[in-house]
């Protein structure tokens, strides 16, 4: 009985070692990859705004650059997922930029004009990163972007 005992104690603490280490390397990977000062909404103030935050979600409203324009470096700390009213039509040409000068260029698609349906897309916690808007063809009236960050690890 008492091996029994030992031997569920034994396993308890290893449990909470390798939680514990999880833990820490989670951090120590945060830190890195999410330097404070660069949140979105205090990077990229004009294309990324706060409309709701509670303890558990921030909504933002993010906007595409005007054409020939960049965002500030910036970085996402949370997974979330965006909100767009998808109505067809050419999607906005941009270009990803990352550190060390790593450039994703991501050429807009022709959709077929449809009524509106909300598409939905999740995302990881994205690290440092800025948006160039070759050909934003956003137009009046079309409803923003909405990007619904779930906070873990706070």
């Amino acid at each position: 009985m008492q091996r029994r005992t030992q031997g569920y104690i034994g396993f308890a603490v290893l449990g909470l070692t390798a939680l514990c280490a999880w833990q820490l390397h989670a951090w120590a990977s945060d830190v890195s990859s999410f330097p404070d000062g660069y949140d979105a909404v205090q990077a990229a103030p004009d294309s990324h705004k706060v409309i709701f935050e509670n303890a558990l979600v921030r909504v933002l409203e993010v906007t595409v650059p005007p054409n020939g324009q960049t965002e500030p470096m910036h970085h996402h700390h949370w997974p979330s997922f965006f909100l767009d009213w998808d109505t067809g039509g050419k999607s906005p040409h941009i270009r990803y930029h990352q550190p060390g000068g790593i450039v994703k260029d991501s050429p807009g698609n022709e959709e077929p004009i449809h009524a509106g349906h909300w598409s939905v897309h999740w995302m990881k916690p994205e690290p440092m990163h800025a948006i160039e808007s070759v050909e934003n063809n956003h137009k009046p009236g079309d409803l923003p972007l909405l990007r619904v960050e779930i906070k873990v690890g706070t």
